[in-house]
């Protein structure tokens, strides 16, 4: 196994109140690379709601960003599942589709209780749901990732003080952003959204091109992903240093769904942060060490999401925000 494969062991702090007791066993996988962004809060949150429980946590990296190609998929999913199987894990908790569709659905039907969170297709798909996303009914349940794509395109399209005509889509080529851009597509029809146009990058150099091209022809421009994406001599680019080169040379207000991504330099936008997914999921992984059977916990998203601006940003692109939004919003770049 290669070294950005990476297995590591970390033990909880036992609590007073479960001094005593034999620690629960938390396998997590997680679908893309150690120390990506979304990963770690996701992680953070989903151990923050298991504080006083006595666990032992072991961890394992897909790597899926880095190698999206069908044979690592293969490859890490049989470790993984290998790993699961010699550590006896009390509840797996899958991170993102690629785990939860090749590692935890190997499992369904067994007795060992899965959650999964940040996942973009529909449960359905992956063959999670017996019954009904109220009651799942096998031995599953987990957090869906639904960001709020209209709401903050109709909150944006409000605070740019003239009409929004024109919508460009853009993302990295990875498999969720694939699936996420194609949801964006049907709500945008659904309701009549003025988008002319929506594109992947597979390289660097073709994001650069897609951010040229997109001045002067979009009012607004919407960014999904951009990790993973690779430069001269297929070299890993990493997202802050696209998220730099495309504030250096955009002039068009940008839309995000990542807090970090905003932190880093994007306008703004209604997040749903990987903390919030973790903490969501790790409150169904409770309900399951209390005994409650995870077809009986429903699938569902979290309910809200945060208003995100970056100031900086924001007076860079010319733009006068409401004091009332900026009150409600977490701000960055101030």
């Amino acid at each position: 196994m290669k070294k950005t494969v990476l297995v590591s062991i970390f033990f909880c702090l036992l609590s007073v109140a479960n001094a005593g007791t034999v620690p629960k066993r938390i396998f997590l996988v997680f679908s893309y690379h150690r120390g990506l962004f979304w990963h770690v809060n996701a992680e953070r949150g989903l151990r923050d709601a298991l504080k006083g429980y006595p666990c032992v946590y072991r961890s394992f990296y897909m790597d899926t960003k880095h190698h999206p190609d069908a044979s690592w998929i293969l490859k890490v999913s049989k470790e993984s599942i290998h790993q699961i199987l010699h550590f006896h894990p009390d509840v797996v908790v899958g991170f993102d589709d690629n785990a939860s569709h090749y590692v935890l659905s190997h499992f369904l039907g067994t007795t060992l209780p899965l959650v999964f969170l940040g996942v973009n297709r529909e449960p359905e798909e992956y063959g999670f749901i017996k019954d009904t996303r109220e009651h799942p009914g096998l031995n599953v349940t987990g957090v869906l990732e639904r960001h709020y794509f209209l709401q903050s395109i109709q909150l944006f399209s409000g605070l740019l003080g003239k009409p929004v005509r024109r919508i460009g889509l853009i993302s990295d080529s990875s498999e969720t952003s694939h699936t996420m851009i194609i949801r964006f597509m049907k709500i945008a029809i659904a309701h009549h959204l003025p988008v002319v146009f929506f594109k992947f990058a597979y390289s660097f150099p073709g994001w650069q091109q897609i951010i040229r091209d997109a001045q002067g022809i979009t009012d607004l421009l919407i960014i999904y992903n951009c990790e993973g994406l690779k430069g001269r001599g297929n070299k890993d680019v990493s997202s802050d240093d696209v998220i730099a080169w495309t504030v250096a040379h955009n002039r068009i207000p940008e839309i995000s769904f990542f807090s970090r991504y905003i932190k880093r330099g994007f306008m703004g936008g209604i997040v749903l942060t990987g903390y919030y997914q973790g903490f969501y999921a790790g409150k169904k992984v409770a309900e399951i060490l209390h005994g409650v059977p995870p077809g009986d916990i429903p699938i569902d998203r979290p309910p809200v999401g945060t208003i995100a601006l970056n100031i900086k940003r924001v007076r860079a692109l010319g733009l006068k925000i409401p004091l009332g939004v900026l009150r409600s919003a977490t701000l960055f770049g101030r």
